[in-house]
């Protein structure tokens, strides 16, 4: 077990857990989680982070001709893997008087650590962080935990309402998965089972496929343009299209989750959170899945070396929250249910809310799992998913019962309870 800080290649500081399975690393800017990582059946370590080619090297926004992306759109000098969305997941905005960049004041700003160690009772490592905004009124505070025998990262994100008035926004988590980890021929799946496709993208960015505003129930078709149907449970060769879809976590579970399987190199990566079912006092929904498939569609810089030109990323991002699509709070606020569930979470004056929340990396042995599983469900100890009489072991604190007594004695309050 390993909990330290650490200097990052080209400026950048960080922390870093390891408990000998997964090795996690979560920068101090934006919050990103460069790194989730775990020795695959090779032995060798692999990193499932998709990791952006024009991430700004260092910090400085005036060093290089290219400064105005930095400044312009400040998510582009951090986007990296896995960070926590809030309280606009989608374009710059404006709301009440508040300018709101693209992915939110969270996944910009730099975050403060403020301890870590370890935890005496579960053994397990942990770091403390927080950022918090004067001008929208809250302070955020992320614990980041990974116990011993599990391949799991653990995080709970709290979000304190600091002034006089409520607070909606959406609050999600953004996983995107890169190579070495993502491939052509990846499966996907989530527990979702009804759909709908971007109604409208407010930003004359990228080439898209899917039809517009659709709601479907079968990941295997979706209705693209020209009324075509396309499979997206197997990760196509880049195709020069980039789409979002969501889809709405059903209300009887207990755990929602979401998942990539690489079945070349037999390593599953999956995300997991309290089900609308298991939901306690003070805790923040997560009430969609989130697929954004990045497979070549952004034509534009700095995701091309030049205009029109051939695109640099190829990702998914298979992450889960509580939003309008990707659409951001503006839009939002003006719909506020989509598929009969909240887009936005509230925050009453003085109160705070909690979103648990936990992604897994691992290998797994049997090669029929490759080929996708047909359910996912919890067991004594953790999560299995199976494939008819095949089936894999996700060890892990599914209720985050050990990251939920960590908060309280790392922050002190009940959530859900004023500061």
């Amino acid at each position: 077990m390993d909990v330290r800080r650490i200097q990052l290649f080209g400026g950048r500081t960080a922390t870093l857990l390891d408990n000998n399975l997964v090795r996690c690393v979560i920068e101090d800017q934006g919050g990103m989680g460069v790194e989730l990582s775990a020795i695959n059946l090779s032995g060798g370590r692999e990193n499932s982070a998709y990791l952006s080619s024009f991430r700004s090297c260092g910090c400085s926004e005036g060093e290089t001709e290219e400064s105005s992306y930095w400044k312009d759109t400040p998510i582009w000098k951090h986007l990296a893997g896995s960070t926590f969305v809030f309280p606009n997941y989608g374009p710059a905005c404006v709301v009440e008087d508040e300018p709101l960049p693209r992915g939110g004041v969270t996944a910009v700003q730099d975050w403060m650590v403020q301890r870590y160690g370890t935890d005496a009772k579960s053994g397990g490592v942990w770091m403390l962080s927080s950022m918090r905004n004067r001008m929208g009124g809250y302070l955020i505070r992320k614990i980041d935990l990974l116990l011993p025998g599990q391949n799991v990262h653990y995080t709970a994100t709290s979000v304190t309402n600091q002034r006089e008035r409520p607070i909606k926004g959406n609050a999600v988590w953004t996983n995107h998965v890169g190579a070495p980890f993502l491939e052509t021929g990846c499966v996907v799946n989530a527990c979702a089972k009804t759909w709908m496709t971007q109604p409208d993208w407010r930003e004359n960015l990228g080439n898209h496929g899917f039809d517009n505003g659709v709601q479907f129930d079968d990941l295997s078709h979706i209705p693209a343009q020209g009324g075509k149907t396309l499979d997206y449970t197997v990760v196509p060769p880049p195709n020069g299209f980039t789409d979002l879809i969501t889809g709405r976590v059903p209300r009887d579970l207990y755990v929602g989750w979401s998942s990539v399987i690489n079945p070349r190199q037999q390593m599953l990566y999956f995300t997991f959170f309290p089900g609308p079912m298991a939901l306690e006092e003070g805790d923040m929904p997560v009430n969609f899945n989130n697929f954004l498939f990045n497979y070549g569609g952004m034509d534009e810089t700095p995701f091309v070396m030049y205009d029109k030109g051939s695109s640099q990323s190829f990702s998914l991002d298979c992450g889960s929250g509580t939003g309008m699509l990707s659409l951001g709070l503006e839009e939002s606020l003006k719909k506020e249910t989509l598929m009969g569930v909240d887009t936005n979470v509230t925050i009453p004056p003085g109160e705070t809310r909690t979103m648990y929340y936990a992604s897994a990396f691992l290998p797994f042995e049997n090669p029929r799992i490759g080929l996708n599983f047909f359910t996912a469900e919890e067991s004594e100890g953790g999560m299995v998913v199976k494939r008819t009489k095949s089936w894999a072991f996700i060890a892990s604190d599914t209720r985050f019962s050990a990251i939920r007594r960590l908060r309280k004695e790392l922050i002190g309050e009940k959530s859900g309870s004023g500061i």
